[in-house]
């Protein structure tokens, strides 16, 4: 793949003195639901005790929810809505949470889900798309994109606003809203009204290791050397059409024109944060109207933190999504 110029150019500088970084995670691939089955509880009772110290806690879990779900290959996904204060008709956003594509629940993001819903006063979406390696790419993006156009079909059941839809996930979610916005504009499918992308994976394959990966492969929580082809468990074996795939790697789609207006929120120290950066420059090339943040310090996956910059993050969503 050849190089791409970026965005802007960071400075590449040393994570923030008060960010923690935790042992990566590594999914047990030989047996993907015992390791979710003790990772995701814990994971979900740590971050809640840390918002828990917070002071939005008391007041995001007012949020309201609802539990239902979309139908598709004969399964049933399950969505959780998350429901604003007031009257409608409010924005909607479709959220995907991230996770690599083999992990994560609704109960890593349910403080995510519930800022946005209280502070952008919108009717969240959050969608438990089928997981790797039990299902393979193109399931988990199908069945976001599925929950993309439930969303335009059923939002307005429970006060949303079907004109006003956004996407919205964090590295592999990121790269599902990238991914549907690509499908909704080529399958003439639901109009959206912005792409919001934390963190983003925007391709899977590389013929040089960008520089983000060299700087922050190791030592800053997520472990990644797009070389070495890390989300493998995501796609068939030796399936090398789907990893150039456009709506898997939008860096490599011939054309950008006529996608909604991107979002991007990155931390510095991630090694996705170059993958980010050269996604906006073609988007940018290719007259889509971008807006981009750079968390200096942070690693990835800070959103599900209790940094000021991860509530800085969160509201910049929010701020996108009022919009």
């Amino acid at each position: 793949m050849k190089a791409y110029r970026k965005y802007l150019e960071p400075a590449y500088g040393e994570k923030a003195f008060s960010v923690e970084i935790p042992a990566p995670e590594d999914i047990d691939i030989e047996n993907p639901k015992v390791w979710r089955n003790k990772h995701i509880p814990e994971a979900a009772a740590g971050i809640l005790n840390a918002v828990k110290k917070t002071g939005c806690y008391d007041e995001i879990m007012t949020v309201e929810t609802t539990d239902t779900y979309l139908e598709r290959d004969g399964e049933r996904i399950p969505l959780r809505l998350y429901h604003p204060d007031g009257e409608g008709a409010f924005p909607v956003l479709v959220f995907y949470h991230g996770g690599a594509f083999m992990y994560n629940t609704f109960a890593i993001y349910e403080y995510v889900t519930r800022y946005i819903a209280k502070y952008a006063g919108a009717l969240v979406v959050a969608v438990e798309y089928r997981l790797a390696p039990e299902y393979r790419c193109p399931v988990g993006r199908e069945d976001a994109y599925a929950a993309l156009e439930w969303a335009e079909a059923h939002c307005g059941e429970y006060g949303g606003d079907a004109s006003r839809i956004s996407v919205c996930g964090d590295s592999a979610g990121g790269n599902f809203a990238a991914g549907v916005s690509l499908m909704a504009r080529d399958r003439k499918g639901p109009a959206i009204r912005r792409q919001i992308m934390i963190y983003p994976v925007t391709c899977f394959v590389f013929e040089e290791q960008p520089y983000s990966e060299q700087r922050y492969a190791k030592g800053y929580f997520l472990e990644y050397n797009s070389l070495e082809d890390p989300l493998a468990p995501y796609f068939a074996p030796d399936d090398e059409e789907a990893r150039t795939d456009p709506y898997n790697s939008p860096l490599l789609a011939e054309d950008l024109a006529g996608l909604p207006e991107a979002v991007f929120l990155s931390a510095e120290c991630d090694p996705l944060l170059d993958q980010g950066l050269m996604y906006a420059a073609r988007l940018e090339d290719a007259k889509v109207p971008v807006e981009y943040h750079i968390f200096e310090g942070m690693i990835h996956s800070f959103l599900n933190y209790t940094y000021e910059k991860s509530f800085a993050c969160l509201d910049a969503v929010c701020a996108a999504v009022r919009r």
